[in-house]
C-alpha cells in the first residue's frame, strides 16, 4: 500500500509541552498530502500548564484527562478514539523527525508494526540513560530471541486492530513501547525497523531514570514470560540443577554425602523447569 492511499491517525501524547505542541501538531499536519486522510489526535495527560489551551487551538481532534494518568494510559485512550485502522504515535517533544512520517508510512501495509528507530546519523540520547538501555535492549533480545535495534521507540506505525488484541497487556506508563514491541515480536508478528535520527528534547523530561528502568527490566521478563515462558524459566532451572549436581558432586567426593545447598539447588531447579513446561503447555493451549 502507497502512503498515498493510507488513512492514517496520529496519536499525540502530551503532558507539560506548552513549549512544543504546536510546532510538533504544525510538523505532523504538513504531512497531510502524502496522506488519503490524516487525522491528529491530542491527548493532554493532565498537564499543568499550558498544553491544553494550546491544543484547543490547533486543528486536531482532543482529548483531555483531568489527571495525570501517564504515557501508556494516554496512548490507549486515543488508540480507542481512533478513527482509522492505520495509527502512527509520536512524542510532543520535538525529539522525533515528523519529516520522516511518508517514509515509515511507505512501509505500514507490509508490516504489522514499522519502528523508527534511533540509529541515525545523529542520535541525542543523553548518556546517563545509555547503559541502562543498553542493558534492557540485550535482555529483551535474549528473552525474546529477537534482534531489536530500539526497543521503546515512541515513533511507530502499526495496526490498530493488531494492537487492540493487546490492549490489557499494556501498562500506563512509558513501557507501553516495550510492550508492543514483544508482544509483536514474540508473536511473529513481522516488524520493520527503520534508522532515524533522534533530536534534543524541547523541556524537561518527566522520565525517572532509576524507576523506569527496573519497571522496564521487569516488564520484559513479564511479557517474554507471557509470551515465551520457556526462554524465562529454562536457562536459570538448567543452571541451578547443573550448579547443584556440581555442588552435590564435590560434597560427596571431599565429605561423604551430598549437602543440603546442593540439594536445595537441585530441587528448585526442578521445580522452576516444571513450571516453564507448564507455562508453555498453558500458553500453547490458549492459542489452539
Amino acid at each position: 500500500m502507497k502512503a498515498s492511499e493510507l488513512r492514517l491517525s496520529v496519536l499525540v501524547p502530551a503532558y507539560n509541552e506548552e513549549h512544543s505542541i504546536q510546532k510538533t501538531v504544525e510538523a505532523i499536519a504538513a504531512q497531510r498530502s502524502h496522506f488519503a486522510d490524516l487525522e491528529i489526535v491530542v491527548i493532554n495527560d493532565g498537564s499543568k500548564d499550558q498544553t491544553g489551551a494550546i491544543a484547543k487551538t490547533l486543528p486536531v481532534s482532543y482529548i483531555e484527562h483531568p489527571r495525570n494518568r501517564g504515557y501508556g494510559a494516554a496512548l490507549k485512550t486515543g488508540l480507542r478514539a481512533a478513527q482509522h485502522d492505520y495509527i502512527l504515535i509520536v512524542d510532543a517533544d520535538g525529539t522525533y523527525p515528523l519529516e520522516d512520517i511518508p517514509r515509515l508510512a511507505e512501509h505500514a501495509g507490509e508490516y504489522g508494526m514499522v519502528v523508527g528507530a534511533r540509529t541515525g546519523d545523529s542520535v541525542h540520547i543523553p548518556l546517563v540513560r545509555r547503559p541502562a538501555k543498553w542493558a534492557i535492549t540485550r535482555l529483551a533480545e535474549y528473552l525474546s530471541g529477537c534482534k531489536i535495534p530500539d526497543l521503546n521507540s515512541g515513533f511507530r506505525i502499526f495496526r490498530k486492530q493488531i494492537a487492540l488484541e493487546f490492549l490489557p497487556l499494556f501498562p500506563d506508563g512509558f513501557s507501553f513501547t516495550t510492550t508492543i514491541t514483544l508482544a509483536m515480536l514474540t508473536n511473529f508478528h513481522s516488524v520493520l525497523f527503520l534508522p532515524i535520527n533522534y533530536h534534543r528534547r524541547v523541556g524537561k523530561s518527566s522520565i525517572h531514570p532509576i524507576r523506569d528502568t527496573i519497571n522496564f527490566t521487569i516488564l520484559i521478563i513479564r511479557i517474554c514470560a507471557y509470551f515465551k515462558p520457556l526462554n524465562v524459566f529454562v536457562p536459570p532451572a538448567l543452571l541451578l540443577m547443573l550448579g547443584g549436581l556440581a555442588k552435590g558432586t564435590r560434597d560427596y567426593l571431599v565429605v561423604g554425602h551430598v549437602g543440603v545447598v546442593a540439594m536445595l539447588a537441585a530441587v528448585v531447579g526442578f521445580q522452576m523447569l516444571f513450571i516453564g513446561l507448564l507455562a508453555d503447555l498453558i500458553d500453547k493451549r490458549m492459542k489452539l
